[in-house]
C-alpha cells in the first residue's frame, strides 16, 4: 500500500518527465544523436529533481519524527480579514 505522500511524489515526477519529454528538440524523434542528447539531459534532469525530492522528503521525515518526540502537534489558525 503506498502512502499518499508517495501518490505526490509519484505524480509530481510524472509531471516533470511530460514536461522533460515535451521540450524535446522538434528533430528527436529519428533516433539520431539529437535524441540521445535529449535523453541525457532528461535523464540528468530527472535524477537532480529526484534528489531534491529525496532531501524534501528526509526534511519532512526529521520534522515529523521531531513533533512526535515533542508529544505535540503546530496548529495553523488562519486571521479573518478585517472586513468581517
Amino acid at each position: 500500500m503506498s502512502s499518499p505522500l508517495d501518490g505526490r511524489i509519484r505524480a509530481a515526477a510524472r509531471a516533470e518527465l511530460e514536461t522533460l519529454l515535451g521540450d524535446m528538440p522538434a528533430g528527436a524523434d529519428n533516433g539520431s544523436a539529437d535524441r540521445v542528447t535529449a535523453l541525457e539531459q532528461a535523464v540528468a534532469s530527472l535524477t537532480d529533481s529526484v534528489s531534491r525530492l529525496e532531501a524534501r522528503l528526509n526534511t519532512l521525515e526529521k520534522t515529523a519524527g521531531q513533533t512526535e518526540q515533542d508529544g505535540r502537534t503546530s496548529v495553523r489558525r488562519t486571521r479573518k480579514p478585517a472586513s468581517e
